[in-house]
């Protein structure tokens, strides 16, 4: 079924089942919809929306504290506020946990086993979210609203009856019993003979990145070489926008943002454009792909010369690039903040927009253009296990060798992945990727690889890669950083434009709305944002603290 007609299934059915309707307080909110009149196809439908949804917010957090995403303000804590977070909230808790909790026991009770299957797999997937970005949290498995005031849960806790939940849902996906698959499904194709197994893949690769962050070295080993991982793009676990503009507009959000407005709306990171652009003696081929330059400037625009902090080195980027790359500092509360409407944004990959021809001069981004929004949430693709598997490698079985060859296949399904996805538009143009094009840059990284004088310095090759590979995804981002260390400032990670920004997050605030609600949760402080979850382990690090 195509992404159109499936978006229009989802405006009935959210007039039929509103999944805000099924909380009280911090679980419930009204009358909660009796499980027999609820279709389970249309139900789960509307959990995998709700999915895409916290997805796009943990992506776009976790890239703002990555330096992927451009961030407004003067102090980390100024930056954001819990208001922030409330959108991720309501969408786990009363939506994606209730309505979760909802189809399983439909789904049980019919032997639509899929179905639960699916369903404990998103549940599962939203309680690692709230971990990695909460820490603690409130959580019980039925979320039933007698307690109104409900307590903070061990954050290892909820990881742990996560992981249960995604086992539970590959052998709900495996039950012999199940009488039905679902009539449609945004993420994979149900009339495909491997569709049982992409969602136990997905499953699988869940699991891979919570245990890596947990630094389970044989659960780990497991799961590689068990053989159902993500390992190729027909496995992707992604969600795919359409270029359908009105009722609904299915568009991707940042096409929306920057392209139907005629002209963009969203700043880009200086510091992350400047990476890909400065990193290796040629730049990054996938530039073109994820970018797109509206305006090719000599860098003598009067915009392109903000106030240069003092505490900023030599190879700090102002807000213009050489070849005409724009964007803003980070935490940039606007003395260097690039008014001109023409500068850099969203290009081929994974927006949907144009693919940049290096074309010098104006050419303003339409309504229309490029792919017409038609991109992707790029939330676990098969080059992330791949960069997943070589980081764990390396860290947890203390093998370089095969390091090594993980990170060659990363890098290889990467550039595949990005090049096939900006194919029909890049084609003719000369900037395409080309298997040239994924040799030279394969040869350097490894050159780098091997030449590390140790682990930890391998580490940050393999890091940096990955940080360059998540464009699209600041989540994973977010965790990497964390987890590993690296990207750091020795990587041209750029300050902040104060010197003084204050405690760079490991963990965030908690959101308003939950705090309004529930008397038995305090704020966090400033001091507490240096405690990451359970699983960071660099707990209280100042070392992102620029």
């Amino acid at each position: 079924m195509g992404m159109f007609k499936k978006l229009l299934l989802f405006v009935s059915v959210f007039g039929f089942i509103h999944c805000d309707a099924l909380l009280k307080s911090d679980f419930q909110d009204g009358e909660n919809i009796e499980a027999t009149q609820a279709d389970p196809s249309q139900l789960l439908n509307n959990i995998q929306l709700e999915s895409k949804s916290l997805f796009g917010a943990a992506s776009f957090s976790g890239g703002e504290y990555t330096r992927m995403n451009y961030m407004y303000g003067d102090t980390y804590t100024y930056a954001v506020s819990p208001r922030n977070y409330n959108y991720m909230y309501e969408r786990a808790y009363s939506g994606i946990f209730a309505d979760a909790n909802t189809l399983i026991e439909i789904a049980e009770d019919r032997n639509f086993y899929v179905h639960a299957g699916i369903a404990k797999i998103l549940k599962a997937y939203t309680m690692i979210t709230i971990v990695d970005f909460f820490g603690d949290m409130p959580y019980s498995d039925e979320f039933d609203g007698t307690e109104l005031n409900p307590p903070l849960v061990d954050d290892e806790l909820i990881y742990t009856k996560a992981i249960d939940l995604l086992n539970d849902g590959v052998s709900d996906m495996q039950n012999p019993l199940n009488r039905a698959t679902p009539n449609f499904d945004f993420y994979f194709d149900v009339g495909s003979s491997e569709y049982v197994n992409s969602w136990i893949r997905t499953a699988n690769t869940i699991m891979l990145k919570a245990y890596l962050n947990m630094g389970k070295t044989l659960e780990v080993n497991e799961l590689i070489s068990g053989g159902k991982l993500i390992t190729d793009s027909s496995h992707d676990f992604q969600f795919n926008y359409s270029s359908n503009a009105s009722d609904p507009d299915s568009r991707h959000p940042n096409y929306i943002n920057n392209y139907a407005f005629g002209g963009y709306v969203d700043y880009l990171s200086i510091s992350y454009l400047n990476m890909l652009l400065t990193d290796k003696e040629f730049i990054d081929p996938r530039m073109n792909y994820y970018f797109y330059r509206q305006y090719i400037n000599d860098g003598n625009d009067s915009h392109c010369k903000p106030w240069y902090p003092p505490h900023f080195d030599a190879d700090d980027p102002r807000t213009c690039l050489p070849f005409g790359y724009t964007g803003q500092n980070h935490l940039d509360e606007g003395i260097g903040l690039n008014c001109n409407s023409s500068g850099t944004t969203y290009g081929v990959y994974p927006a949907g927009g144009k693919f940049d021809e290096s074309i010098v001069g104006f050419d303003y981004v339409e309504d229309g253009d490029g792919l017409g929004g038609a991109g992707i949430e790029p939330i676990l693709l098969s080059a992330f296990t791949y960069f997943m598997i070589a980081e764990a490698e390396l860290t947890l079985n203390n093998d370089p060798v095969k390091a090594r060859l993980a990170l060659e296949t990363s890098l290889e399904h990467s550039f595949t992945n990005v090049a096939d996805f900006g194919a029909d538009l890049a084609t003719g143009t000369g900037f395409e990727i080309t298997d040239s094009t994924i040799t030279a840059y394969t040869n350097v990284v490894l050159d780098r690889f091997d030449n590390a004088p140790d682990h930890t310095e391998k580490l940050r090759v393999i890091a940096r890669e990955y940080y360059f590979a998540l464009w699209g995804n600041g989540y994973e981002a977010y965790n990497l950083m964390r987890r590993t260390g690296f990207p750091d400032r020795d990587d041209n990670l750029q300050p902040a434009r104060s010197p003084n920004p204050g405690n760079w997050p490991r963990s965030v605030y908690y959101p308003a709305n939950m705090i309004e609600r529930n008397e038995n949760i305090e704020q966090k402080s400033n001091a507490d944002f240096l405690i990451g979850p359970f699983w960071d382990p660099d707990k209280g690090s100042t070392k992102f603290n620029f």
